[in-house]
């Protein structure tokens, strides 16, 4: 069965595509969406509704902020994203998207010293870009 795609979850699509360098949190979409809405702006439960649904079918990525259970999301760009590992600059918000060689490198040396077998479609690993390292900027 077809999904049906509505026009808040269009809109809402269409804010991460034109950041998808940066991560928000519900309430940020949330304001975002009034900016872009105004009165007819979808509620919060409405949100999260829809931002789960993004989240399940791959189109969004979802990250703990600063290691709390607070929740960021991040529209995913390409294809094949769960076939790499992503890195996360903590200060900027940046996604890199790692090679794949380096994604199977860095998983068969894990699996070799450990017997574990990593998710790569879930697995982020967070830290500081060149460009805030180069600025000092946190």
């Amino acid at each position: 069965m077809a999904e049906y795609v509505t026009e808040q979850k269009k809109i809402l699509k269409k804010i991460l595509e034109e950041n998808c360098d940066s991560a928000y949190t519900v309430e940020e979409l949330m304001q975002k969406l009034c900016d872009r809405c105004g009165d007819s702006a979808p509620g919060k439960s409405t949100v999260y509704r829809l931002i789960t649904h993004l989240v399940e079918d791959g189109t969004v990525k979802k990250f703990s902020k600063d290691g709390s259970r607070k929740w960021s999301y991040q529209i995913v760009m390409g294809e094949h994203c769960d076939t790499h590992l992503h890195l996360k600059c903590m200060d900027c918000g940046r996604l890199i998207h790692l090679d794949e060689s380096v994604s199977d490198e860095l998983l068969d040396r894990v699996r070799s010293i450990s017997d574990f077998s990593v998710n790569e479609e879930a697995t982020v690993l967070f830290g500081r870009c060149g460009g805030c390292k180069e600025t000092g900027k946190r």
